[in-house]
């Protein structure tokens, strides 16, 4: 098909229409922004009403004081439930830390999958936010202080970090999970036990890790996203080699997964001459390597030591440490709903 030059008449009245088109809504919303007043936008604020999504409920449970504080504080949990019914042995089940931030997200790629029509509907999951409470007042998206303490490990001599916030409460949190909250969510919904998944980032990918090493079982897939294994000087790379320690000769009850990742961005900022200097990670990256492990990167070639888990490494491209909390919960969704 040959196209008209273009000095030709065809080709100018195309040139018009497309001008016209998108002239028309850009002088739309030009009169818009010009006539809309304070008074205006309040009143159009005094209607806006909350975006719902679907098949989701939120609840509260009571979680243990931060030490040195007396001040009650709460678990917020948010979960998805898929729509249909479910299927014969229940529902896979995808815990989320730091729920106040990933929730939302994994829980909307999850009902995404499962809403759609015809041949491209997947299989779906319950989705289940471990959040907090924020404190009165906060403007932050999720509580600090608290995940602070509920997502880092106990040991000998830990003690506030170096903004005062109370460390070492990950076993607690645990317990909370184990003991509190997966037997009431059992008794409501139908959920595949041997197909949880935990999914955490940073700090909650610590927690993570802990969960792995030291309550194997819990859950049988592990997503462990920019995991802090500096913390603690290392603490977590010590409960890895007592795992494997325990389980090198005789192998896991039951196969388990576990999947780590990290940014590009985020790899090449450690190497930077000039990022500030951080003791306690370089303690704790002495200590990897007193130990036979560099970085999480190491990790899978370790563990391959422990016969019944299957470990991986992905290097998420142009992603920082923050960046990588949003391929952890692309990964998650797609993890937990793998046969």
């Amino acid at each position: 098909m040959s196209v008209p030059p273009a000095s030709s008449p065809d080709c100018t009245s195309r040139r018009h229409w497309l001008a016209a088109a998108l002239a028309t809504p850009a002088l739309s919303l030009a009169g818009c922004a010009t006539a809309a007043g304070p008074s205006t936008l309040a009143a159009t604020a005094a209607n806006w009403q909350a975006w719902p999504m679907p098949g989701v409920r939120s609840f509260d449970l009571p979680a243990s004081p931060l030490p040195g504080s007396g001040a009650p504080r709460q678990h917020r949990v948010m979960v998805y439930v898929p729509q249909g019914p479910a299927p014969a042995a229940g529902w896979p089940v995808i815990y989320v830390l730091d729920g106040n931030l990933m929730f939302t997200m994994v829980a909307q790629l999850v009902h995404n999958r499962g809403a759609r029509g015809g041949d491209l509907r997947g299989g779906s999951a319950i989705v289940v936010g471990l959040g907090h409470v924020l404190p009165e007042g906060s403007t932050e998206v999720h509580d600090r202080a608290a995940r602070t303490y509920d997502y880092t490990l106990p040991y000998n001599g830990v003690g506030p970090d170096g903004q005062g916030r109370a460390q070492g409460g990950a076993d607690r949190f645990l317990d909370f999970i184990a003991q509190q909250l997966q037997p009431r969510l059992q008794a409501a919904l139908p959920m595949h036990l041997q197909q949880q998944t935990l999914v955490g980032h940073s700090y909650g990918g610590l927690c993570t890790l802990h969960a792995l090493f030291t309550r194997p079982g819990m859950f049988q897939r592990h997503v462990a996203a920019s995991p802090s294994l500096w913390w603690g000087g290392g603490a977590v790379l010590r409960e890895c080699q007592a795992f494997m320690d325990r389980y090198r000769a005789s192998g896991l009850p039951s196969a388990l997964s576990l999947y780590l990742s990290q940014g590009s961005e985020e790899l090449a900022s450690r190497s930077s001459a000039s990022r500030p200097p951080n003791p306690e990670r370089e303690a704790a990256a002495q200590a990897a390597r007193a130990q036979g492990f560099g970085n999480t990167a190491d990790l899978p070639a370790v563990l391959a030591a422990v016969a019944g888990l299957r470990c991986s490494y992905q290097v998420w491209p142009s992603a920082n440490h923050g960046g990588t909390q949003l391929y952890a919960c692309m990964q998650a969704a797609q993890v937990g709903l793998a046969a």
